[in-house]
């Protein structure tokens, strides 16, 4: 199994597409290709096993083309998914079992951690705070799983160790 995520990692390296702008500050790999990735976190989470992984995006602000980009990418890969505000959080994602925080939506942290909910991210800067447990950055310019301990403790995620192997760690 660790072959086969580091092989994916290789392939979606070689035909990554650079972004540029404040956005590529942000979300450094793009949308599809780390959606594509975080699905494959899924299959390395012992909290996931046999179930069908419901995600929920929570954005604010003006952060509604990147929900929208995100909900659509993993629809398109099979994953169950929805999106709300991030001040709807308690209304709309209970039974959530990922929360993906796009922009405007760091403020579910203490949502995630209540409910044992993993967070996740196209936004590494938010993994390395301690504000997401899980996202894909970019390390010697190709994608890469950011994966934040204390965080994943707080939230009551296990994880194989094949992905602690591949994974850069905060």
């Amino acid at each position: 199994m660790i072959r086969l995520f580091l092989f994916s990692l290789t392939v979606i390296a070689m035909t990554m597409i650079t972004t540029v702008g404040a956005s590529a500050q942000e979300v450094p790999v793009p949308v599809k290709i780390h959606v594509s990735l975080l699905k494959k976190v899924f299959t390395l989470s012992k909290n996931f096993q046999g179930k069908q992984v419901k995600v929920v995006v929570a954005f604010g602000g003006s952060a509604s083309a990147v929900k929208d980009e995100v909900l659509s990418s993993f629809l398109a890969i099979g994953i169950q998914a929805s999106a709300c505000r991030t001040s709807q959080l308690a209304q709309e994602a209970s039974d959530a079992d990922v929360i993906y925080i796009a922009p405007g939506g760091d403020a579910a942290e203490k949502f995630c951690e209540d409910r044992g909910i993993l967070s996740m991210t196209g936004m590494p800067s938010l993994t390395e705070a301690g504000k997401a447990t899980v996202s894909i950055g970019i390390e010697a310019g190709k994608p890469k799983v950011f994966l934040h301990r204390t965080r994943a403790k707080a939230e009551k995620q296990e994880f194989s160790a094949d992905l602690f192997r591949v994974a850069k760690i905060f």
